[in-house]
């Protein structure tokens, strides 16, 4: 392979799916990807812009790196659309291989082209741009209210609590934020662990004291998620092995699962088992002879719903539809079991904030539970922004995600709010709905909180709680079934590498651990780690044998 003493320049087809080999012989890579090196013999510049996808016109398919003068430095040229046609003369220059000359200079024409015409549709984006994503962003509001009413029953704080943080976390994210994808609000995993942190000490459900506990837990989160994005630990936060995390979301999605069951039926369960969630689901399962019909029906309404608005029509708001269905069943006198209530939102009421309200006590208490609840919850977005700078080279800065939704969950407990993280399935249904930038997301924040501050709580009195219950349990269903990690175990796992089984163990026993936790769920991702610091500290010892089995071997080859 040539190498110029100036430039190097590497061509990546990662969308195209390269089924040649390469120039120099070697196959391409496991995800079609053709990497060569391409030499530049003169001094260029490349001006470069990144812009989203867009089947529409190949140039602002296009990512160049930023300008950068001439030297020993690497250049990404990235296609992100399979119909580019820019990129077509460095492609077939790799396959014919290495040459001097013209065709690296039409490599560089080409680029540069394709660049300009990328800033320049950055610099006056199109007004259908923003449209869509205004569109985006009302859209995903009215998705985004619903869903919080929904978790703030998970959590055991009432409406208003994550109706309020729902308003206030969504725009600090939209200005600081790194990921345009993101949509940050409530989430089941967070409502969860708010549930189990506050009701292990004590505090009765929906009472004002727990209220503001759930407040105190997303200042504790958000500090932690602030001080972690300055000191750079982002990278380490994400670093957590994905068999452990796998384990840990698979156990705590059943119980979020096994948690709206009651909601879902109309009745609550009595006697031993009432005491954990699985067992009072499954106390609930064998006696449907006092389950609410009126309550049991919307429910299974709504996740039919649920489950095929999609077919319809891909952004059919099938929250939406739900919520007006079950709201006007109970205003027209159907008995649909109970309903949430209406809340009023008292602006002048907020301060001071009920985060600084609650005894010295508690706060020490919720201490320890709010810095894990500020990083086990932060896994879930950074999730989404890993997922989306996959699939379309998006970049995203793990710190500044820390430092925005530090900011956010700060601003959610200042106004009585609880804990907020990135939500995949938001975030999803933002996409399908056309956004394009962060506007979508700034949109979204303004909607909700013209509903809060507008009066829009007082539809909430006929909001019936099947509803929420079902959409809480259809948003964890395409999570119920066995991680990647887990499936080995009904695949002949015992012919698997043993890689392969570590993985799989460590993903089992993670899920197990967190079924079993006592008194909170995160004690289950504790014990998870601290398994694979074990598997860690035998391999680390197995190795170590190893090698000082191949030096006494060598020693002795030698000493012969």
């Amino acid at each position: 392979m040539w190498r110029d003493p100036e430039l190097r320049v590497w061509i990546k087809c990662s969308s195209i799916k390269c089924s040649n080999p390469r120039a120099d012989g070697h196959p391409a890579n496991a995800h079609g990807s053709t990497m060569a090196s391409v030499s530049i013999a003169q001094p260029h510049t490349l001006a470069g812009a990144r812009v989203a996808r867009g089947a529409q016109a190949s140039s602002r398919a296009a990512r160049v790196a930023a300008t950068m003068p001439v030297g020993r430095t690497k250049i990404n040229l990235v296609s992100r659309s399979r119909s580019s046609s820019w990129l077509a003369p460095g492609v077939d220059a790799l396959r014919r291989g290495p040459s001097f000359g013209g065709a690296a200079r039409r490599i560089v024409n080409a680029s540069a082209d394709a660049a300009a015409a990328a800033t320049a549709d950055e610099a006056a984006p199109e007004k259908s741009t923003v449209v869509t994503d205004i569109i985006a962003g009302v859209s995903t509001a009215c998705v985004a209210m619903p869903q919080s009413c929904a978790y703030a029953l998970l959590a055991g704080t009432g409406v208003k609590c994550a109706v309020m943080a729902a308003a206030a976390a969504s725009i600090p994210c939209a200005i600081l934020g790194s990921s345009r994808y993101l949509q940050v609000g409530c989430l089941s995993l967070g409502a969860l662990l708010t549930r189990g942190a506050l009701v292990n000490l004590g505090i009765p459900l929906g009472s004002e004291v727990y209220v503001m506990g759930a407040a105190t837990l997303a200042f504790y989160a958000g500090v932690t998620r602030v001080a972690c994005g300055v000191a750079k630990l982002g990278n380490i936060m994400t670093s957590l092995p994905v068999s452990i995390l796998q384990g840990f979301v698979w156990a705590a999605t059943w119980m979020v699962f096994f948690s709206q069951v009651p909601a879902m039926v109309g009745a609550a369960a009595s006697g031993p088992l009432a005491g954990h969630f699985a067992t009072a689901a499954g106390w609930l399962a064998a006696h449907p002879m006092i389950w609410h019909p009126g309550n049991f029906a919307l429910a299974a309404a709504t996740i039919v719903i649920m489950l095929n608005g999609g077919k319809i029509h891909k952004m059919f708001p099938s929250a939406l539809v739900c919520c007006v269905l079950g709201c006007v069943l109970a205003a027209t006198g159907v008995d649909v079991g109970a309903c949430v209530g209406a809340i009023q939102v008292d602006l002048g009421s907020l301060f001071p904030p009920a985060a600084l309200q609650i005894g010295p006590e508690i706060a020490k208490a919720l201490v320890i539970p709010g810095i894990a609840l500020g990083v086990i919850t932060y896994l879930e977005g950074a999730a989404v922004c890993r997922f989306w700078a996959e699939q379309d080279g998006e970049e995203w800065s793990s710190d500044k995600e820390l430092v925005a939704q530090g900011v956010a969950n700060i601003c959610s407990a200042a106004v009585g709010g609880m804990t907020v993280a990135g939500v995949i399935s938001r975030s999803s249904f933002g996409i399908l709905s056309g956004a394009k930038t962060k506007l979508s997301h700034f949109v979204t924040g303004c909607c909700l909180i013209a509903f809060t501050v507008l009066g829009g709580g007082a539809l909430l009195e006929v909001l019936p709680k099947a509803v929420l219950g079902a959409l809480v349990s259809c948003g964890v269903l395409p999570l119920l079934g066995p991680t990647p990690k887990m499936k080995p175990l009904f695949d002949n796992i015992k012919s698997q590498p043993y890689e392969v089984k570590r993985d799989c163990i460590l993903a089992c026993a993670t899920a197990v651990f967190t079924f079993t936790a006592r008194p909170t769920l995160d004690i289950g991702l504790y014990r998870g780690i601290g398994l694979a610091l074990v598997f860690k500290l035998f391999e680390y010892t197995r190795n170590l044998d190893k090698k000082k089995n191949e030096d006494f071997e060598k020693a002795q080859g030698n000493n012969a």
